[in-house]
């Protein structure tokens, strides 16, 4: 009943887009029947059967061959069941198959792929800080995204007030990386059935873990080091199992505000994965503990581009786990030999300015004045 209930909805949404034929709802010939019923089926048995045919079903809704009909009831069977290892390694082996490939610029070091689809809530975003100082060190970055945002803190909007502007092809982007070291690239230039699936979702109300797939799409093809901030722990170890099965190499941590950089009031921890060998870069910091960092209001786009400019330029002080961060990405990328050597590097290159003094200590129910 709520699965239909769901189609009814999802359809007279549908109903709205231009285009759209409300007298071609046939089912396609291969019908999908089952899987939407598999999706459906409340029972840990349902999550690890027929993966095979859940690659399948994904395949079909990124290449556009599942009726309007059968995509309205499997977004809304996708909403409303949990996600598990299985069905988010089948959707993401149908989106790989499907990503735009690049070549990797020229460069003794790995290209970081960062995923950032979210407007910034909490905190500022200090995307931008980060893919800039890495640019700065030669280190390739390639940032993909929305190009909008309900709250105007995304890093589409900062990179474009910073002078960074989307690459909207696959020649536009080789350039970009080839000759400024850095691109952000719209999310459906990359995958365009998931940024169509992603949208539709987003249209629906119904933002769930197919929105995260995104984090896993290397367009290098294994030679990139995905990036990747998750805020719910349960799909950030899903993710991180994925990694692991799947043999990918990537960098995870608990995102602020759900993207791909870390909170900056304290240290999450921060792992890696090099052919699904696991690796820890960084325990978490206590929770008693808390840094004092002064930092723009998270939806003004103009003082955080202001803000990332000066601290580019070594004149603001700096969120010590930003700098963590900054440490595990040259690392990764290879432009360290080893986590010390990244540290170091790490702190040279944010001009000696962390806002180390500002540590605080509260007791259990009490946080810490961060305006103080």
């Amino acid at each position: 009943m709520a699965v239909a209930a769901g189609i009814r909805v999802a359809l007279s949404v549908l109903r709205t887009v231009p285009g759209f034929d409300r007298y071609s709802m046939s089912f396609s010939p291969m019908s999908f029947s089952r899987y939407i019923k598999l999706l459906a089926d409340p029972s840990d048995e349902a999550d690890t059967a027929d993966s095979a045919g859940i690659e399948d079903l994904f395949a079909a809704m990124f290449d556009g061959g599942v009726s309007d009909l059968e995509l309205g009831a499997i977004v809304v069977a996708l909403h409303g069941r949990p996600p598990s290892v299985a069905h988010v390694a089948a959707a993401y082996r149908a989106a790989a198959a499907r990503v735009q490939h690049l070549r990797a610029p020229e460069s003794p070091f790995r290209p970081l792929v960062f995923a950032s689809y979210n407007s910034t809530r909490r905190t500022a975003n200090l995307l931008p800080w980060l893919a800039l100082v890495l640019r700065r060190l030669g280190v390739p970055v390639l940032v993909h995204g929305n190009l909008g945002g309900a709250c105007g803190g995304t890093s589409a909007y900062l990179f474009r007030e910073l002078g960074v502007m989307p690459s909207a092809t696959a020649t536009a982007i080789q350039t970009a990386l080839e000759k400024d070291g850095l691109a952000f690239v719209p999310a459906g230039v990359l995958c365009p059935g998931l940024a169509n699936l992603i949208a539709l979702q987003t249209r629906l109300g119904l933002k769930d873990w197919v929105y995260k797939l995104a984090v896993l799409i290397d367009p290098f093809r294994g030679n990139g080091m995905r990036v990747i901030g998750i805020a719910e722990q349960q799909l950030r170890e899903i993710i991180e199992a994925v990694c692991y099965e799947e043999r990918l190499d990537a960098v995870v941590f608990e995102g602020a505000d759900d993207d791909a950089f870390v909170e900056p009031f304290r240290r999450p921890a921060i792992v890696a994965y090099v052919e699904g060998s696991r690796s820890v870069l960084f325990e978490p910091e206590s929770n008693t503990l808390e840094w004092r960092v002064d930092l723009p209001e998270p939806r003004d786009v103009a003082a955080t581009a202001e803000w990332t400019r000066r601290a580019v330029a070594g004149e603001v002080p700096l969120p010590h786990p930003l700098v963590n961060q900054l440490a595990c990405c040259l690392f990764a990328s290879g432009y360290a030999a080893d986590m010390n050597q990244a540290k170091a590097i790490a702190t040279m290159e944010s001009g000696v300015l962390m806002a180390g003094e500002g540590r605080v200590r509260h007791t259990k129910g009490v946080q810490a004045n961060r305006d103080a």
